[in-house]
């Protein structure tokens, strides 16, 4: 299968010496790309960051410089279209959500092999998140539970969507990628992005993770006809 080419930059960012240039040259042979640019700590990190904009960003944590996750916050902030994915020198499940819930895209070791990182690159900038699936499950325990103890002000959120939104917040919320959403509704991609960007703005939040909250609803009627619509 042809290797999705990123469509930026990606920076790999860790004080380890040995690790980010081992991480840095397998993605830039893995890619055919000399736009694999690499960060030793939070002053050269938020420098290529505000300059270039990554696609992707790999961020090792802790990183020196930064407390705990503040990286993750920082890149939010200068550049939030970026996706982050964060490697943890001891990952654990309970921090997976955590960083999830902060905007990263992605959770793994530094020591993961370079063929599925290349390919955690691949999904995460389609829009996918990449962790492991008990991190998913535990995660989806989590949202399903806030979705039902909120559920008026969820019908209220919505209330403020058009249609067409409230059809692409509903596959969010049953997991449906860009592409998907795209197919399913014969749109294009770009559109669903348009439409992401007015929902985040409608309903106040700022990653595709805390919009599946507002569309996790069990047989969602609106995400149920457009699927049934488009079997026929």
């Amino acid at each position: 299968m042809t290797k999705v080419v990123p469509a930026g930059p990606i920076v790999v960012a860790t004080s380890a010496a040995d690790v980010r240039r081992r991480i840095a040259d397998s993605l830039r042979r893995a890619f055919g790309l000399a736009t694999v640019h690499d960060a030793r700590d939070r002053r050269e990190f938020e420098t290529f960051v505000i300059e270039h904009q990554p696609a992707v960003a790999l961020l090792g944590v802790p990183l020196r410089g930064y407390v705990a996750l503040e990286g993750l916050r920082a890149i939010r902030t200068l550049s939030p279209t970026s996706r982050t994915i964060v490697m943890a020198e001891s990952p654990a499940e309970a921090a997976a959500v955590d960083v999830l819930k902060l905007g990263a895209r992605g959770y793994c070791a530094p020591t993961t092999h370079p063929a599925i990182l290349c390919k955690a690159i691949e999904l995460v900038e389609q829009g996918e998140i990449w962790v492991g699936r008990k991190v998913m499950l535990q995660l989806l325990d989590e949202l399903t539970q806030r979705a039902t103890v909120d559920a008026d002000k969820q019908e209220l959120d919505l209330a403020c969507l058009t249609l067409r939104e409230q059809q692409i917040a509903d596959l969010i919320g049953g997991g449906a990628s860009n592409k998907e959403i795209a197919d399913a509704l014969t749109i294009t991609e770009k559109t669903v992005k348009a439409h992401l960007t007015h929902v985040f703005r409608k309903l106040g939040v700022s990653s595709r993770l805390q919009l599946a909250v507002h569309g996790l609803q069990p047989a969602s009627p609106i995400a149920t006809k457009v699927l049934q619509t488009e079997a026929q």
